[in-house]
Formats: structure tokens, C-alpha cells, sequence
């Protein structure tokens, strides 16, 4: 009994002997030990958990994705074509879509003055493609935001053509010419 009694006596005197000689750096460095002895056991253990479950949810899923019901939910190669003819506009919202480019060039400081408009369809292609040809005049910087701005507030727009030009190379202003295709569902 009073062996054991010694024994840990030593061994905890030896520890703290153990300790002073380290200083700082060494205890810091021993800290930083048992931090990561204790981030590799909690840490790491509850990321292989989520990794498990992660495992498991994606088989599910796989299992799911192969079975019949899930290929009959998957959309048909006709059912794609059904949806991406539906994303253009039917041509009674050309006025629409000819006010959101007005009001693009106004928010630009820029004036519609004249333009050429004109409808084309052809048979084998569902859809109508109405042609805008706008001509334009103000700065570089004008000029682009509208475009851009035409592009965001118009989803079926295409730019065809811009053509700039400059009378001198001191003017600021710059005559521009922009063709827009505004695409509609032919049907």
C-alpha cells in the first residue's frame, strides 16, 4: 500500500519536474498536442459519420434513379423540345418586349428616334423571328448599357448586329446601328 502510495507520488513529481522544464513553448506545444489528439478523435469521427450518412443517401438515390417509376418521371427527349419551345413568348407580346427596349434607352439617355421592324417565319422552324433595327446615337458607354440592358430585360433577344461609328476621333458621340432578333414561339 505504501509502495503504490510512493510510486504516484514519484510519477506525479516527475510530471511536474517534466513541466517546469518545458516553459512556455513546451506547454503550448503540449496543449496544442491534446488539442489535436482531441479534434482527431471528436473532429474527425463526426465528419466519417456525415460521410456515412452522405453514402448511404446517395445510394438511395442511385437505387431510386435506376428503378422504372423514376425513368418514367425523367423527361421524354420530346417532353425537353415541348419545354424549351415554351420558354419564347408568343408574338402578341412583341409590344411587350418593344416597351422594355424603349425604356432601355431611356434608362441610358439614349433616343429611339426610327427603327425597322420586321417579321420572318419560315416553315420548317417553330419559331417567328421579329428583326428590330434600331439605329442610335450617344456614347460608348450609352450605347453598351443598352444593349446589355436589352439582353437582361428581354430573354429571347439576340444581338445580330452592332455597328459604331465615329466622325471624328475627338467626338464623343458615336452613331451606332443595333439589330436585335426577338425570338417567338411559331405555334
Amino acid at each position: 500500500m505504501r509502495r503504490g502510495a510512493l510510486s504516484a507520488r514519484y510519477l506525479s513529481w516527475t510530471i511536474k519536474r517534466g513541466l517546469l522544464r518545458l516553459r512556455w513553448p513546451g506547454l503550448l506545444g503540449a496543449a496544442l498536442l491534446v488539442l489535436a489528439v482531441g479534434f482527431a478523435l471528436f473532429g474527425v469521427q463526426s465528419a466519417r459519420d456525415r460521410l456515412r450518412a452522405l453514402d448511404a443517401q446517395r445510394a438511395e438515390l442511385a437505387s431510386r434513379a435506376g428503378s422504372p417509376r423514376a425513368q418514367d418521371e425523367r423527361p421524354t427527349q420530346r417532353g425537353q423540345l415541348a419545354n424549351f419551345y415554351a420558354f419564347f413568348p408568343l408574338p402578341e407580346a412583341v409590344p411587350e418586349m418593344l416597351g422594355k427596349i424603349q425604356r432601355a434607352a431611356e434608362r441610358n439617355d439614349l433616343t429611339l428616334a426610327k427603327g425597322e421592324y420586321k417579321l420572318a417565319e419560315e416553315r420548317d422552324f417553330r419559331l417567328a423571328r421579329y428583326q428590330v433595327t434600331l439605329p442610335v446615337t450617344g456614347a460608348y458607354s450609352q450605347v453598351r448599357g443598352f444593349v446589355n440592358d436589352v439582353l437582361d430585360a428581354v430573354p429571347s433577344a439576340a444581338l445580330d448586329e452592332l455597328t459604331l461609328k465615329r466622325e471624328a476621333i475627338g467626338d464623343d458621340a458615336l452613331e451606332a446601328r443595333v439589330r436585335f432578333t426577338l425570338y417567338l414561339s411559331g405555334e
